[in-house]
């Protein structure tokens, strides 16, 4: 019954409410559990181009075997910095799947692209934010 739901929550929102296609960059938090992992495949599948968050490096390892193009330990490394060297200068995330929320969602903002969607799964770092707006009027996401 596991298998479906994370193909279905994946689907639902990486595809049909963000939108992904080939070509554009995914950012997963959580890419070594349940959705995080269907969504490393999912977006590898449909040739993305797919960085994964995760809380150690076994668990990173873990996001690179199911097609991560990078794999970032969240502990011990930022996670914006790493995306930002990724990408490029003035560059950005297309997609991001958020399933921390909190003060994840302010970092999220700064690695998006221009016309970037932000699609939020669940808040394990609670569902209340502060951010600053300027990015998402300034890339229009």
């Amino acid at each position: 019954a596991s298998l479906p739901e994370t193909y279905f929550t994946v689907w639902r929102n990486v595809f049909m409410t963000a939108g992904l296609t080939r070509g554009e960059t995914l950012l997963v938090h959580g890419g070594a559990g349940g959705i995080g992992s269907t969504a490393i495949q999912l977006g590898k599948a449909f040739g993305a181009r797919v960085v994964a968050t995760a809380g150690s490096d076994d668990k990173c390892a873990f996001c690179r075997t199911l097609g991560a193009d990078l794999a970032i330990n969240y502990k011990t490394q930022d996670y914006v910095d790493e995306v930002k060297t990724l990408v490029g200068k003035g560059n950005g995330v297309d997609v991001v799947l958020d399933s921390v929320g909190g003060d994840y969602v302010q970092r999220n903002l700064k690695i998006m692209a221009t016309g970037g969607r932000h699609v939020s799964i669940a808040f394990q770092r609670g569902s209340k934010v502060e951010a600053d707006l300027l990015p998402v009027l300034m890339r229009r996401l």
